[in-house]
């Protein structure tokens, strides 16, 4: 079996997305989420050979998420099941811009994944590894492992891509910046939002961002402006991609689509502005539905 040519690390929840209108009691749908397996689905569902780096319980969530990634093709020789361990779990209320998440994750057997856990040949062996922030924030041996991963990406040639989604209610302000800033160095490819990087930097100037980023020796910036569109940046260029045209009820995940989507082009094509307009599209429907996986789109809807 060939390996992926795409690898994501990080966690995987199971979620619990509010339904608009129900009930005076809450009423939820269950489906799926985490940033890192939401850019890992989308990179699958656009063609590419993919698989992911986590860890799960042995409970019926952890068996749910393992087929679902079987069932989008993604390979899961690399999932880490934990028997005495939970599967990480969080609610959304959905929102067509802005977010609320209410997490259960504490003590979730990916919280719990180590450097020595991480399959070293499968990352030597692909194009590219992406993770975030998001998957630092979660725990200190995950956050090791997020950096080790980075630095076997980085001695063997595989491109880091990295996503600085911040979360501040998993850890303060000034540990996400230290963390952020430890890491930059080693991302070849590198995934901030407007909003969250002016939190980060002081910057605000989209020029001002891109060149702080640009500035740790990045190749890629995709700098992502929600109805603005995206700026993606190389060294030696810049691209304006406007947002594709859209009808949003739920913003949840269109970020983490985005970033899947620009990997599996720019990997095929290595073409940094057709791999932006063509995730640009993958965000706009996934804003168009609801939940971060199910509105997702595939390659032909893409491509038509």
């Amino acid at each position: 079996m060939q390996a992926p040519d795409i690898l994501a690390l990080g966690e995987a929840m199971v979620e619990f997305m509010e339904i608009p209108e129900g009930a005076p009691r809450r009423l939820y749908q269950q489906g799926f989420g985490g940033d890192t397996s939401n850019t890992i689905i989308a990179a699958a569902r656009q063609g590419a050979r993919t698989g992911y780096i986590t860890a799960v319980g042995g409970d019926a969530f952890g068996q749910d998420l393992t087929a679902l990634w079987q069932a989008e093709g993604v390979a899961t020789s690399a999932v880490k099941v934990s028997p005495r361990d939970p599967t990480g779990v969080y609610f959304v209320k959905p929102h067509a811009s802005g977010r609320s998440f209410s997490y259960a994750r504490r003590g979730s057997a990916a919280s719990l994944y180590r450097p020595e856990d991480l399959p070293e040949d499968l990352i030597g062996r692909a194009k590219v590894l992406h993770s975030s922030a998001l998957s630092q924030a979660i725990s200190p041996t995950m956050r090791a492992a997020v950096r080790r991963a980075a630095e076997l990406a980085k001695s063997s040639g595989t491109l880091f891509s990295y996503d600085t989604n911040l979360r501040l209610n998993l850890w303060s302000l000034e540990e996400a910046k230290t963390a952020i800033e430890d890491i930059l160095p080693l991302a070849d490819i590198i995934f901030p939002s407007d909003d969250e990087a002016e939190l980060l930097t002081g910057l605000s100037h989209p020029d001002a961002l891109l060149d702080h980023y640009l500035g740790y020796g990045a190749r890629v910036v995709a700098l992502k402006r929600g109805a603005e569109g995206v700026i993606v940046a190389t060294p030696d260029a810049r691209f304006a991609v406007p947002a594709a045209p859209s009808a949003p009820v739920d913003s949840t995940g269109a970020g983490d689509s985005f970033a899947g989507a620009f990997l599996a082009y720019y990997v095929e094509t290595g073409d940094a502005a057709l791999a932006g307009q063509r995730a640009a599209r993958v965000a706009a429907g996934t804003v168009s539905g609801f939940g971060a996986v199910d509105p997702i789109p595939r390659r032909d809807q893409i491509l038509a």
